[in-house]
């Protein structure tokens, strides 16, 4: 079986042209045919040079920087490219013997291959080094509209290390050929990033306490927003009720404790810790702070 190449498929076409010409100019006088005969060079001269535009010079079918030096297959499946991101390649065992065939394909313009989502994506949806944060985008934020696939996103009430939410969705949809993307395993995307990241943990999270037991009659319901929670359990061991008079007149109450119970995140889970405030004072849950223990002057 004859390989064409390039050059044959030039040298082809030229001589198809050449015979038309010799039929077409044939038609005209001796002026006619000599402009004539300048188009067809003009025409010949201009498919051989569009058909030159290929890649090379070395390799018929793809630039040389893709081929040389070669890629190494040591599985099957497809890999990023090491040298150009918005090529990749693919390592087929088609004899089932230890033997890769290897096929480059190039992404189309404007996107890379992404190793973690397996398929040619926008910059900004691949991670370093083709994308991410090293890749600068300037254009695409405005002409780009991802949105969350419905039923996928959620948002995130943070607490820990600061208060935020955020907004995440397991998959969304680009612009794109394919129709839905996902993240790798133990991610989401991160809609106000626009980067995949990893979900927060539960123990971050506001609203999502962690019953920490004391004793075998109390816990502590530890959380990110929680950090020092007052129980019924610690309320009756720790903590008194004063009752305030100016003069005969009531003027209020105040539950005030001798001790009281602060949460803190250690490695992966909760512990309470009792405390104390120094001496001469009391803590107050209502204020969250230490307070003078009150004088018998001010009690009713």
């Amino acid at each position: 079986m004859v390989r064409e190449t390039p050059q044959s498929l030039a040298s082809a076409r030229a001589s198809r042209v050449s015979c038309l010409s010799r039929a077409t100019c044939s038609h005209f006088g001796q002026m006619g045919a000599t402009q004539c005969w300048i188009v067809v060079l003009a025409v010949v001269l201009g498919a051989t040079a569009v058909l030159a535009a290929i890649p090379g010079p070395k390799n018929m079918r793809y630039p040389d920087n893709i081929v040389e030096p070669k890629v190494k297959c040591v599985k099957e499946g497809s890999f990023p490219h090491p040298r150009n991101c918005s090529w990749y390649y693919r390592c087929v065992d088609r004899m089932h013997v230890g033997f890769f065939w290897t096929y480059h394909f190039e992404c189309e313009p404007g996107t890379v291959f992404s190793d973690e989502l397996d398929q040619c994506v926008h910059p900004f949806l691949a991670e370093p080094p083709c994308g991410g944060q090293t890749t600068t985008i300037t254009t695409e934020p405005t002409i780009i509209q991802c949105h969350g696939v419905p039923g996928t996103c959620k948002n995130y009430e943070i607490c820990l290390p600061e208060k935020r939410t955020r907004y995440f969705c397991d998959k969304i949809r680009c612009p794109l050929r394919t129709p839905e993307l996902s993240c790798a395993e133990g991610y989401s995307f991160d809609m106000d990033a626009r980067q995949c990241d990893k979900i927060p943990e539960a123990s971050t999270l506001c609203g999502v306490a962690t019953n920490i037991s004391i004793t075998q009659q109390g816990q502590v319901p530890c959380s990110a927003d929680n950090l020092r929670p007052m129980t019924d359990f610690v309320s009756r061991i720790y903590c008194s009720e004063y009752v305030f008079c100016d003069g005969n007149k009531f003027s209020g109450k105040k539950k005030l404790c001798t001790n009281y119970y602060e949460c803190q995140r250690i490695g992966n889970k909760w512990e309470a810790f009792l405390r104390s405030c120094p001496p001469g004072l009391l803590y107050s849950y209502s204020n969250d702070k230490c307070e003078p223990k009150p004088l018998d002057s001010e009690l009713c």
